[in-house]
């Protein structure tokens, strides 16, 4: 065998080997380009786009409804929910909190004087329609009706001058009187009682209303997890998973979803190429072998 011989077989092997890599090198390329159809006057070139872009539709959708129905499920949404990372977090998250007014300002900002006014008119008018409704005027006739009774029931003397008719008639104005302050200057007294409370109060952050901080959270706690074993379902219903995986991987370019891909694949794709590479270096080796025999 000459050098002629030996290089048309070595050049044999470099095509065979060279025609592999570049096989495969497009086939990967095709996966993802061209990113968009690609036209010849009206008619789409075929092929175009790639593989992916052309079925990015069908990837969302399917990347949608196997993480939806696989990956984060009811059960699992509940257990990360219910781990005691969370509770605790949850529990120090309430204990964390500001004052009523500062609260009440980072939401209000200059109307929550304003609000919190309204807010105690309110509070008065609640309490005082309750009051009223009891009919308190008229019980404290009653009771006081009913001691001068017995005050006179006990000192015979008392009870020669005091009548039951002079006692209904000295009692009947004072229920009249009571419900007289009520609806006046009784409201305001009121009313300046509870801003007064609302005063004292609305400075303090939640831990300085708690007493045994260990014991609040586990109240905190024990209702936290009560509320997430009866709605984790309801809550995972809400999530739409499904819909909102596929809405977001559609919304992706196709450059992006390459990146994304070659991120997770790149070292299998440059694999498959090289493996082009061996295929047609073996097959330029049978070529050659195959020459020799016959």
């Amino acid at each position: 065998m000459d050098s002629l011989e030996i290089a048309k077989i070595l050049i044999t092997l470099a095509m065979s080997a060279i025609i592999g890599i570049f096989t495969n090198y497009i086939a990967v390329k095709m996966l993802f380009r061209p990113y968009r159809p690609k036209y010849i006057g009206k008619f789409q070139i075929p092929f175009t786009p790639g593989i992916m872009p052309r079925r990015q539709g069908a990837l969302a959708k399917a990347l949608g409804r196997m993480i939806s129905e696989s990956l984060v499920r009811t059960e699992d949404l509940k257990k990360a929910l219910l781990s005691d990372e969370i509770s605790e977090t949850i529990a120090k998250g309430i204990l964390a909190f500001p004052s009523i007014r500062v609260s009440g300002e980072s939401l209000f900002g200059e109307k929550y004087d304003e609000k919190r006014d309204v807010a105690v008119d309110l509070l008065t008018d609640k309490i005082l329609g309750g009051i009223l409704s009891m009919n308190v005027g008229e019980i404290i006739a009653t009771e006081a009706s009913s001691t001068v009774r017995e005050f006179a029931a006990r000192n015979p003397l008392v009870g020669m001058f005091v009548t039951d008719a002079m006692i209904t008639q000295l009692s009947a104005p004072i229920g009249e009187k009571v419900t007289e302050f009520l609806h006046g200057e009784g409201r305001e007294k009121l009313r300046e009682a509870l801003s007064a409370e609302l005063d004292a109060a609305e400075n303090k952050p939640v831990a300085e209303w708690v007493t045994d901080t260990e014991g609040f959270k586990r109240v905190v706690i024990g209702l936290y997890r009560r509320l997430v074993d009866k709605y984790a379902g309801s809550i995972a219903s809400q999530f739409h998973i499904a819909e909102i995986v596929e809405e977001k991987v559609n919304a992706m370019p196709p450059e992006a979803l390459e990146e994304l891909m070659l991120s997770v694949m790149k070292k299998e794709l440059n694999a498959i190429i090289w493996l082009g590479g061996a295929i047609g270096l073996l097959l330029g080796l049978v070529s050659v072998l195959a020459n020799f025999i016959f």
